[in-house]
């Protein structure tokens, strides 16, 4: 949700970053790679327990990942691939993120498998939504609002690296949340679709 109501207050800036990147003639989907990378690196400092250096790398990857759509927009070169890529690149990262606080703070083993399965349903109902609902944004397909986006995620991983004894309340609490967004979503969809058979 704050990806979406803040988004506008912020975008002059991402779009002045976005256009130095371009100036170094990085495409969109070279910054998607070093979001990911990045995002990855990030994970392996947290599986080492190097939290400083981890949160470093946590926002710099997601700085990157909204960049590579600004670098797109403004290059007009925004593509399904590089859509698909962006998406899927950011589900592994989180899920990276997730296996490490496993190595860092494996008690809290139940919290992270809830939010795999939370994050698989609230997807499922994303992309379902992304086929389905007309595209009226500049984004490459319908982009579906949520409670809990990718700000929320990055601001809860960080919550649970800096209050360690709470880490396993703090993703309990996010991920109903994600269900939330997800059984939403979910029942948008379904009045949806009886509406086109009624």
């Amino acid at each position: 949700m704050i990806d979406t109501k803040l988004r506008g207050v912020f975008q002059p800036l991402f779009n002045g970053l976005a256009r130095g990147l371009i100036k170094l003639k990085l495409s969109s989907n070279t910054i998607s790679l070093a979001a990911f990378g990045v995002g990855l690196g990030a994970s392996l400092s947290i599986a080492m327990g190097h939290l400083v250096p981890a949160l470093i790398l946590l926002w710099l990857s997601g700085l990157l990942d909204v960049l590579d759509g600004s670098v797109a927009r403004l290059t007009a070169t925004a593509s399904p691939l590089g859509a698909y890529l962006d998406l899927i690149f950011d589900r592994m990262v989180e899920s990276a993120v997730i296996l490490a606080c496993f190595f860092l703070l494996p008690q809290y083993a139940l919290a992270y498998l809830l939010f795999f399965v939370a994050v698989l349903f609230n997807f499922t109902t994303f992309i379902v939504a992304g086929a389905l609902f007309k595209n009226n944004s500049s984004k490459s397909m319908h982009y579906d609002i949520g409670i809990a986006e990718r700000t929320e995620t990055f601001i809860v991983f960080t919550l649970m690296l800096l209050f360690q004894p709470f880490a396993g309340l703090i993703l309990m609490i996010f991920n109903g949340l994600i269900f939330l967004t997800g059984g939403l979503r979910f029942l948008r969809i379904i009045r949806s679709a009886a509406d086109d058979f009624s």
